[in-house]
């Protein structure tokens, strides 16, 4: 075999090589998404709502707010997403009867002067999960949701965890996405087809507690998986 010759098997093998190798550096078609299961339930704020369950949450805020609140969610006639919330103020004795609306990113509509102080502690603590849950997202272990950033560092808000759980509404089949912060862990509990978190314990950098909320009374017997 001449020289030339030798050449040209040489290029042939190694196109070969390469050939078999590349799938492999830069990932097979559709690798990404063998990661998950393609039948992975997926959850977003509001994932439910249309089967109008009713949740009675505990919240406690860092500015020592603590009360009690009921969101109820219903359509009126135009369809459009509405609650209606009773506010239960142990502390000041208050209580607050609102119905508003809910705009397709989940912020809310007009609300009473009464009622503004706790629809703003309501968006900063069980309706901040928009902020990360607004878009779909998978309900299965390792899934990232999101990335947060904390001082110069960054940390990945993923599901760590999956099974029963017991909360004081009962126990249910819950996920766990959470992320660290110093020495502490920021989590929050999602129950599919239920629109909102179930509880969340939220920490700054410091140590201190923003906030923590708990879903403790729940009717919806209309929800899949309720019963």
């Amino acid at each position: 075999m001449n020289s030339k010759a030798k050449i040209g098997v040489i290029i042939l093998i190694s196109a070969a090589v390469v050939g078999l190798l590349y799938p492999i550096l830069i990932g097979l078609p559709g690798q990404d998404e063998n990661i998950i299961p393609r039948d992975a339930s997926k959850w977003h704020i509001g994932k439910g709502a249309e089967y109008n369950p009713t949740m009675l949450y505990d919240v406690i805020s860092a500015d020592g707010a603590k009360f009690s609140a009921k969101i109820g969610f219903f359509n009126d006639i135009s369809t459009k997403q509405m609650i209606f919330v009773q506010i239960d103020d142990s502390v000041t004795g208050q209580k607050i009867d609102q119905r508003t609306s809910l705009s397709s990113a989940y912020t809310f509509g007009k609300v009473s002067e009464e009622a503004t102080p706790y629809f703003q502690i309501l968006d900063k603590t069980i309706f901040a999960i928009r902020d990360i849950a607004l878009e779909e997202k998978y309900l299965v272990k390792k899934a990232v949701w999101d990335t947060v950033f904390i001082g110069a560092s960054t940390q990945d808000l993923t599901v760590t965890d999956h099974g029963k759980i017991s909360f004081a509404f009962g126990s249910v089949d819950a996920f766990t996405v959470s992320y660290k912060i110093g020495n502490n862990e920021n989590k929050f509990w999602i129950v599919d087809n239920l629109p909102l978190p179930v509880r969340a314990e939220v920490y700054d950098i410091d140590g201190n507690l923003q906030y923590s909320y708990e879903l403790t009374s729940l009717l919806a017997p209309l929800t899949p998986g309720s019963s």
